[in-house]
């Protein structure tokens, strides 16, 4: 059984290329998408490739994925979504009330075991060396949480590959 004392969240660099990125484009918006990866036989999510899909709402405090963006990513990935991420361009760092109700559903209610990750702004206009990807998120700004059966939402470390 899965418990918040022995899994993680670990990140490849790709991944965090890709979510710093996708938070400075969209940093007046939520930028939202998928992580794509394999969860380990301790539960831990380790997160290979994260897949931008819009935020149909384009709204700076809510996000939501097209269904039909998500069922493309599904299709192309049979079996390897573990996660989604989504910005707080204003650098709230804990899940809203509207994230706490939608982790619990995905993960109790429907028995997804997805890692959520947040990442927290705010976010500056452009990145340092971007043609070259030279900028990150400070580790501190992506925080990652699961609801667990029995447990309720919990925060999980976050590991950064290098």
């Amino acid at each position: 059984m899965r418990t918040k004392n022995n899994v993680y969240v670990s990140l490849s660099a790709g991944a965090q290329k890709t979510l710093a990125l996708d938070a400075v484009k969209r940093r007046r918006i939520e930028a939202c998408g998928i992580l794509i990866g394999t969860i380990d036989s301790a539960g831990s999510w380790l997160i290979e490739t994260a897949i931008p899909l819009r935020n149909i709402h384009d709204s700076p405090t809510y996000f939501e994925f097209a269904p039909e963006d998500l069922l493309a990513v599904e299709l192309a990935n049979p079996g390897k979504i573990v996660g989604a991420y989504h910005s707080h361009p204003s650098g709230y760092a804990r899940p809203s009330q509207t994230d706490r109700q939608n982790m619990q559903r995905v993960n109790e209610s429907q028995r997804i075991p997805w890692a959520w990750l947040i990442i927290c702004g705010p976010f500056p206009s452009e990145p340092v060396n971007a043609s070259q990807h030279r900028w990150s998120l400070p580790a501190s700004s992506i925080l990652a949480y699961h609801h667990f059966p029995g447990e309720g939402l919990r925060a999980v470390p976050v590991l950064f590959a290098s």
